[in-house]
């Protein structure tokens, strides 16, 4: 990227935060932070009025408007690729969001840079259900962004009707073909993962937020990784059948493992036996030594119930 391109994406970046630092426009561009200093000062010399204050950041002052936005044919494909994806991994609400927003983009798009989008979007397409079910994205991004307590009625798999609970959001998170929401939760007064397809209903209140030391996402997200707990569960697999383990063992609370000669020792962390057990017989290996005696019962019971089910 020359130079001249470079300034017009600094520029951009200015614009799309309320306060950007100079570690973080150094990071993006894999550049010095003197040198961004110098870029700084490079755009403030064309008339554009960059604000600064010490120790936050960089800023563009207020009432300051900029041209509209070009966009390159790369990005301009790119918007399509990310509409394709959300339109499979999102609810109907953002969903409708997203399109208006997208029709926005478009109608400023150049005439080549348009006929390239409908291009891409002819020959770009996810593979999956269409989501037209209302999982509350939007509601619960207002509630996060609002800083407000949501109350919800949830069902989870060992209740057998909705439990309302009080929530305080943490964020959002996109993981195993599910939305889940991460909250401190009043009612069992600790972090929990709330999938969205299991709340019922949903509100946000007027109550704000009172927890102080809540997480951030990455914090939450971090704190829940197995490596944190001392292993609970192992059995060992052939190096023959590791590859049919190895893209979906992360899922089940992968803790690491231990390479022989011609096997392997895996280790996992996770309080949810019957999980573990259906990943195995799923995954169609054939593992030896496992440990606890628990987890080769739920094994054997599976096993047994779907032979049962088959040849007798």
């Amino acid at each position: 990227m020359n130079r001249t391109d470079r300034l017009q994406a600094i520029l951009t970046h200015l614009q799309s935060k309320k306060v950007v630092t100079a570690q973080e426009l150094a990071e993006r561009f894999d550049l010095s932070v003197r040198t961004i200093y110098r870029d700084l000062r490079a755009l403030e010399e064309t008339g554009i009025p960059i604000g600064a204050e010490a120790g936050i950041g960089y800023f563009i002052n207020d009432g300051y408007t900029l041209r509209p936005v070009a966009f390159t044919k790369e990005e301009a494909s790119a918007l399509i690729v990310g509409a394709k994806l959300l339109s499979q991994n999102s609810d109907c609400t953002v969903n409708k969001d997203y399109e208006n927003a997208l029709f926005k983009i478009k109608a400023i798009l150049k005439p080549q840079e348009k006929e390239i989008a409908e291009t891409i979007s002819q020959h770009v397409e996810v593979i999956g259900h269409n989501p037209v079910k209302n999982l509350y994205i939007s509601d619960i991004q207002k509630a996060i962004a609002d800083k407000k307590i949501l109350k919800i009625k949830y069902l989870s798999l060992k209740d057998s009707k909705p439990v309302e609970r009080m929530l305080e959001c943490v964020g959002l998170c996109n993981y195993l073909g599910n939305w889940h929401l991460f909250a401190w939760c009043r009612l069992r007064k600790s972090y929990r993962d709330f999938r969205l397809d299991r709340i019922v209903e949903l509100n946000i209140t007027d109550l704000p937020c009172a927890k102080d030391d809540i997480f951030s996402i990455s914090e939450f997200i971090d704190s829940q990784k197995p490596f944190h707990h001392t292993p609970n569960i192992s059995f060992r697999i052939k190096k023959d059948v590791y590859r049919y383990l190895d893209n979906w063992k992360e899922y089940y609370g992968f803790v690491c493992e231990e390479e022989l000669s011609d096997s392997y020792i895996m280790h996992f962390y996770s309080d949810n036996y019957d999980s573990i057990a259906f990943m195995i017989l799923n995954s169609g290996i054939m593992a030896s030594d496992v440990q606890p005696p628990e987890l080769m019962e739920r094994i054997t019971f599976y096993a047994k119930k779907t032979y049962d089910w088959y040849v007798k």
